[in-house]
């Protein structure tokens, strides 16, 4: 059954980075994409309890958890019309860096396909933190493509596990 579940939030989570590629872009309201943000959020954080309070699965339910709060913050930022976003910033460069560890364990489980979306979240959330903590824009145009592939990779990535298909390893972290 966790197989199942855990392609819901991945397949919204895969939607809403979609969307904020394209609100990084300017081609939608912030106030909007602030909603969707906040539901995705509470999305994630509910999955993350069930996994760690019904499944007692503690890494699943901390992984999960560092993105619920990145789209939470994201979407209160966006409500609010906050211009200041370096604390954000911030908390995804810890998020990039907890990204590692999570990489070697789905590597060393051997499952490649979470070893490289664990890299690619890693390397995004790197790039969120240079763009909103240091306010480096040069690099909008690579942060808004690499949105949009992590979001359609994990997009694919829960309609896959929705139906218990996985052809990269051993749906890690469920094994």
């Amino acid at each position: 059954m966790t197989g199942h579940f855990i392609g819901v939030p991945l397949l919204f989570i895969g939607f809403i980075l979609i969307i904020n590629a394209i609100w990084l872009q300017g081609k939608v309201e912030t106030k909007d994409v602030g909603v969707f943000n906040l539901i995705v959020g509470v999305l994630g954080f509910i999955s993350a309890l069930f996994f760690g309070l019904v499944q007692g699965d503690i890494p699943s339910a901390a992984s999960g958890l560092l993105f619920a709060i990145t789209y939470l913050w994201i979407g209160v930022n966006a409500l609010r019309g906050a211009e200041d976003q370096r604390a954000l910033g911030y908390y995804c460069v810890l998020v990039a860096i907890t990204t590692i560890p999570f990489a070697y364990k789905a590597f060393v489980g051997g499952d490649l396909g979470w070893a490289f979306e664990w890299v690619t979240f890693g390397i995004l959330w790197y790039l969120f933190y240079l763009l909103l903590a240091k306010g480096n824009t040069n690099i909008m145009g690579i942060t808004v493509f690499l949105t949009y592939f992590v979001g359609i990779e994990v997009a694919i990535t829960g309609w896959m596990y929705l139906y218990g298909y996985w052809p990269f390893g051993n749906m890690w972290p469920l094994s």
